[in-house]
């Protein structure tokens, strides 16, 4: 899925600003992946009080956010995209 996301973006964008635009389609993408889980989650949540139900909400799709679009996100960049061969070191 991160290469897909990666060759659609690299393909219509500029090669220098594809880093930029990718992170944060994946934070938003699975902000709102995680987001749709929590309120999947909540009806499950009987006896809970509203706040309780928004804050599973607010914090599936924060933490599938961060997790999974940030950090996965960037794994994968310099995974694939640094090659460190050609890395300068300091």
């Amino acid at each position: 899925m991160y290469k897909t996301i990666w060759n659609y973006i690299s393909k219509h964008s500029k090669k220098s600003s594809t880093a930029s635009v990718f992170l944060p389609v994946l934070v938003l993408g699975w902000a709102a992946i995680g987001l749709l889980i929590g309120a999947l989650i909540c009806p499950l949540l009987q006896n809970a009080a509203v706040l309780v139900k928004t804050t599973v909400i607010l914090c599936s799709g924060g933490y599938a956010g961060l997790i999974f679009g940030f950090f996965g996100g960037i794994f994968y960049i310099y995974r694939g995209v640094i090659n460190p061969h050609t890395a300068v070191d300091l």
